[in-house]
């Protein structure tokens, strides 16, 4: 019973230290697709050529503020899914992007994974994603209907918060429509 008033203050340092760590995410920073490449490249565009977006540029990775959580949005290309629940994912600045022409550059890229599988209503569909950015290249498979594809993404996000979102403020995002590519 000497301990009892030690043990108490210990269980009360622990729980009050903790709070902040469960309201990471409600301050998350908001950033757009530009804040992952360099200042000098320009802003990644929807191949209408069909010639690949990547080049060198496309992997300098200018986003290192792996300290912060940040809320991103952006398109599902999902990697890892089983019907209509995703467990992993390609997050895109253009809807389209990857399965149906050349992939964007690899900044240009974030692989997430989610906290919870991700209910998918739609292909394409756009989604905020809250975590922790990481940078760092790497490569994903996925399967696509005319097969397999293997992805250079640079910056990728675990246990990741995923919102649906049906408006977004990010310039750098686009649409696919049937009369072209329109901003989002």
């Amino acid at each position: 019973m000497k301990h009892k008033p030690f043990l108490l203050t210990f269980a009360a340092l622990a729980f009050c230290s903790a709070w902040p760590i469960s309201n990471v995410f409600a301050a998350a920073q908001p950033i757009f697709w530009r804040a992952l490449r360099p200042a000098d490249q320009a802003k990644a565009t929807v191949p209408l050529s069909g010639k690949a977006a990547n080049g060198p540029e496309g992997e300098t990775l200018a986003w290192h503020g792996e300290e912060h959580p940040i809320e991103l949005t952006g398109f599902v290309l999902p990697i890892d899914q089983d019907g209509d629940l995703v467990y992993e994912f390609m997050l895109v600045p253009w809807a389209g992007a990857c399965s149906h022409m050349p992939s964007p550059p690899p900044n240009q890229l974030v692989r997430v994974v989610p906290e919870e599988p991700l209910h998918l209503a739609r292909m394409y569909e756009t989604v905020t994603v809250t975590g922790t950015l990481r940078p760092g290249l790497d490569q994903a498979q996925f399967f696509m209907v005319d097969g397999d594809r293997v992805l250079t993404y640079g910056y990728s996000i675990n246990h990741a918060q995923v919102a649906t979102v049906t408006a977004a403020t990010d310039p750098d995002l686009l649409s696919l429509s049937p009369f072209g590519i329109q901003p989002r």
